[in-house]
């Protein structure tokens, strides 16, 4: 069954993910725990490739984090048919129970900027977010200072 979740940004959340992971379960565990660790953000939610569309398409989207594995597809699938928006800005993490090893050709591709293994935790996952949208902050800061050099 195809479905996407949005939960309410009652606190003015400044981020946004996406979270694509078909297992019920384990997507509630995911979005409670990101919840706790990561206050500022909202979390969206869809269980496969095409329901993901669609909400890629109808938000703007910081953080795609999704599973390898889904009912009508791959994470390759969906990175393939959603360019446009990383070439947007949207950062892309792939999580997995499969090993770094088996995910080799994944995490090759330029458009992926992290993998955690969900062995590694929930924790983890927090903080390969933070990392990303740091680094991310980090550059525009980087890019506004020489605009501003080169104004002078």
């Amino acid at each position: 069954m195809q479905q996407a979740n949005w939960h309410s940004n009652r606190s003015g959340k400044s981020r946004v993910i996406l979270l694509v992971e078909d297992h019920d379960l384990y997507r509630e565990v995911v979005r409670a725990a990101l919840g706790r660790y990561l206050p500022d953000y909202e979390m969206l939610e869809a269980d496969c490739v095409a329901a993901a569309l669609p909400v890629l398409h109808a938000r703007s989207i910081d953080v795609l984090i999704i599973d390898m594995t889904l009912p009508d597809g791959s994470a390759i699938d969906l990175l393939d048919q959603c360019g446009y928006f990383i070439q947007q800005g949207v950062k892309v993490i792939v999580l997995s129970s499969h090993s770094s090893a088996d995910m080799l050709p994944v995490l090759s591709r330029g458009d992926v900027h992290g993998f955690v293994s969900k062995e590694q935790g929930l924790k983890t996952l927090a903080e390969s977010i933070t990392a990303i949208c740091s680094k991310e902050a980090h550059a525009s800061d980087e890019s506004q200072e020489m605009t501003l050099e080169q104004a002078v």
